[in-house]
């Protein structure tokens, strides 16, 4: 799923939600209301736990409690929408496992080289799946 399309499958499993995707595209977050910023993820490969970047889990953090909104990390898996509540697993020490590891610098543009990142997991058993209601 794109990105809009996740957000929009968000709006219609929760009416009122309205998530508006971030227009900025060097933004380290993709969408927000209200009360939620929210990170993006959509992957063609399933693992378990999915990354989450250290250098954008501490930009999102310090903007959600500047603005006073819930940080949540989002993983799009064939259609399947998981989410984590960043700020709750913070509080619960979650351990993220942090740990360096060799990735691509980016994966929107062409520049591919491999670069260290710090980087933290999070797992299915611990996300909230949002399905459409019947």
């Amino acid at each position: 799923m794109t990105q809009i399309e996740i957000i929009n499958q968000l709006n219609k499993i929760y009416p009122g939600l309205d998530l508006i995707e971030c227009s900025d595209p060097y933004s380290t977050y993709d969408a927000s209301n209200e009360r939620y910023i929210v990170e993006i993820k959509s992957r063609e490969i399933e693992y378990d736990g999915w990354i989450i970047e250290k250098k954008k889990f501490d930009s999102n953090i310090v903007i959600s409690v500047e603005t006073g909104k819930t940080f949540v990390y989002l993983t799009e898996y064939k259609g399947k929408i998981m989410t984590w509540n960043i700020h709750k697993l913070v509080r619960k020490n979650y351990d993220f496992t942090w740990e360096e590891r060799s990735m691509p610098k980016t994966t929107e543009f062409i520049d591919n080289d491999s670069i260290t990142k710090l980087v933290g997991y999070l797992y299915e058993k611990d996300a909230k799946i949002h399905e459409e209601k019947e």
